[in-house]
């Protein structure tokens, strides 16, 4: 087991995060205030050597998947104070069945300026989660391309994270999944602790680029209207 006091924040761990040693089976109970993650439902979570830009769909079945998803959601209710997370409309109904949220909300972005194609996703949380009361039950995010180019096919939508992250203040923060490093951006800009799990070690590059010359702001900035 991990001493919290000297755990090294600010950190991506490029392992499973379920290792036992390193991984999330390693950290005490109830030491990070929450986990903020987009899970990857199946696509390519066991990762492989030689990764193209193209994601390898994973056949597995459903019930082994939910089993799966259920195991590092486990760890995250021992770790975490509170847990908040796309669940997917594919295992929406799964994951209520299996234990009801405390709160959820939906995010809408456009995905052109008149507002005819548009993309809704659910988001469940779980824990005992401060200032959630803060955000809306329905918000709409415009989509700001990330000026850098990254190798990751599906990175987070930057200035939703920064939304969340913004509005509940967290003391510290985990993701399992970070994929292109969206949580380790926004986390790093707000100044709260975090720590990372990937896979995928490929994703590094955008890791990297992303943190490369990222700071804490002086002030807090608002990132759209929607604020």
């Amino acid at each position: 087991m991990i001493d919290i006091t000297n755990f090294c924040w600010n950190e991506v761990k490029y392992i499973d995060c379920m290792d036992p040693d390193k991984g999330l089976p390693s950290i005490p109970d109830k030491s990070i205030d929450l986990c903020l993650t987009d899970p990857p439902f199946g696509i390519n979570f066991k990762g492989k050597k030689d990764y193209s830009s193209k994601r390898e769909i994973v056949l597995y079945r459903d019930d082994h998947l939910f089993e799966w998803n259920l195991k590092w959601f486990s760890e995250m209710e021992r770790i975490c104070n509170g847990i908040v997370f796309t669940c997917g409309y594919k295992y929406f109904f799964d994951w209520i069945k299996y234990k009801k949220p405390n709160r959820r909300i939906v995010y809408h972005y456009k995905s052109n300026a008149c507002g005819f194609n548009g993309y809704i996703d659910p988001i469940l949380a779980y824990g005992k989660i401060e200032n959630w009361a803060r955000l809306r039950q329905v918000i709409d995010i415009p989509l700001i391309v990330y000026p850098a180019k990254l190798i990751h096919p599906t990175p987070k939508i930057y200035n939703f994270w920064y939304y969340l992250l913004n509005k509940l203040k967290p003391k510290s923060v985990i993701d399992p999944f970070l994929g292109s490093g969206t949580t380790a951006e926004v986390c790093t800009k707000l100044g709260i602790p975090w720590v990372g799990y990937e896979i995928n070690e490929v994703y590094s590059q955008d890791i990297n680029k992303r943190l490369k010359n990222c700071k804490k702001e002086k002030q807090q900035v608002s990132v759209g209207s929607f604020l």
